[in-house]
């Protein structure tokens, strides 16, 4: 599953349906850069049910089609039920924005035959009145665009480099790894692994706190820090929407050049992070050269 993904929640009843999700998916890549998530796409040893939760909690935004399910009658009156499994979606998804406190965007559609009922009949759904599946695509080409600026929610790892003063005429700069807690719960704990690319680190040779060789990697150096960093006898805790940098590092890549083999593939050397917490893993990893691209985009001067 992409780190970044909009969760679809589309029926898949029929094969036009399940043609729709694919479509709103195709779409989503297209239109946000992000990543997309469709259960009729999921291939996963992991049960269908824990994908779809894991996916609603750590999605960016939400669609949801409603298509007729058939009619039920009660009472003497009548109406059209959408799926029931995207009326359990919508459910979570409230718990989550209630709850968690967290924005989740959704953009709804709902056919026109269908009424509404359950916790839709409390909320400010507002979903947006269909008949054709290119009605739905037609809206979602207008609106999908703004989602492109979207960021992951909650806790997540930040990666980003910063200009040092050139030393010995060699363009060092810093890595930071920051963890961001932007979540309303304190994190007490956690063990956070750092692999880096060993080439990137040949200047001055630097020692770094907590360098294990416990996890191989090829030409990487793999760094573990806990809440605990540096031996302290008070543990770091995050506090809710706080964050906190756990690591810095110098890095050249004039220095890379030098000892790498394939000298103009330094670009692609990945620096990867896990942060493990409460059970849960967050990942972040990028490539040499999209830390410079990031740099750039921040007005600081691209280094590669």
């Amino acid at each position: 599953m992409p780190k970044n993904f909009i969760f679809i929640s589309c029926g898949q009843f029929t094969a036009a349906e399940q043609r729709l999700g694919r479509e709103i998916a195709s779409l989503v890549t297209k239109l946000t850069g992000h990543g997309s998530f469709f259960a009729d796409q999921v291939q996963d040893l992991g049960g269908l049910d824990t994908n779809i939760l894991n996916a609603l909690r750590d999605c960016l935004a939400l669609i949801v089609v409603m298509h007729p399910r058939g009619t039920i009658t009660h009472g003497g009156s009548s109406r059209v039920r959408a799926s029931v499994w995207i009326e359990q979606e919508i459910a979570i998804a409230t718990y989550i924005q209630r709850v968690d406190k967290r924005p989740l965007p959704i953009i709804a559609f709902i056919h026109r035959d269908v009424g509404r009922e359950g916790i839709r009949d409390l909320l400010s759904l507002n979903p947006i009145p269909f008949e054709s599946d290119d009605d739905v695509l037609g809206v979602l080409r207008d609106r999908l665009p703004l989602w492109k600026s979207l960021q992951p929610f909650g806790v997540h790892i930040e990666l980003k480099s910063e200009k040092r003063s050139p030393h010995d005429e060699h363009p060092v700069r810093q890595l930071s790894v920051t963890l961001v807690n932007d979540s309303p719960r304190r994190i007490t704990a956690y063990t956070c692994d750092i692999w880096i690319p060993s080439i990137v680190l040949k200047h001055e040779n630097k020692l770094y706190y907590g360098e294990s060789h416990h996890i191989a990697r090829p030409h990487h150096r793999h760094f573990r820090l806990t809440e605990s960093d540096e031996g302290s006898s008070k543990p770091r805790v995050i506090e809710p929407r706080d964050k906190s940098i756990l690591a810095i590092f110098d890095y050249c890549t004039k220095c890379a050049a030098t000892f790498a083999e394939f000298p103009t593939s330094i670009g692609e050397e990945v620096i990867e992070v896990t942060a493990s917490i409460d059970g849960r893993e967050y990942t972040e990893s990028k490539t040499i050269k999209e830390l410079a691209i990031d740099a750039e985009s921040r007005g600081d001067s691209r280094w590669c």
